[in-house]
């Protein structure tokens, strides 16, 4: 019955991308997906880093 809940679990979620691990306990399914907060992130760390190399090159 606890494999049979697991596999409905698995299918209920929309997967785009996923990996799975088996373990000798079962199975480990892992969800890969970015959201917009880490594309908003992402963008906003690049954009620092890039302006700190730029004012270090413009001191000199």
């Amino acid at each position: 019955m606890n494999e049979q809940n697991q596999t409905s679990n698995i299918n209920f979620v929309e997967m785009r991308e996923h990996t799975v691990v088996e373990t000798k306990e079962g199975n480990i399914v892992v969800i890969h997906e970015i959201t917009l907060g880490d594309v908003i992130i992402s963008v906003i760390l690049a954009a620092m880093l890039i302006f700190m190399i730029l004012e270090r090159f413009m001191r000199r």
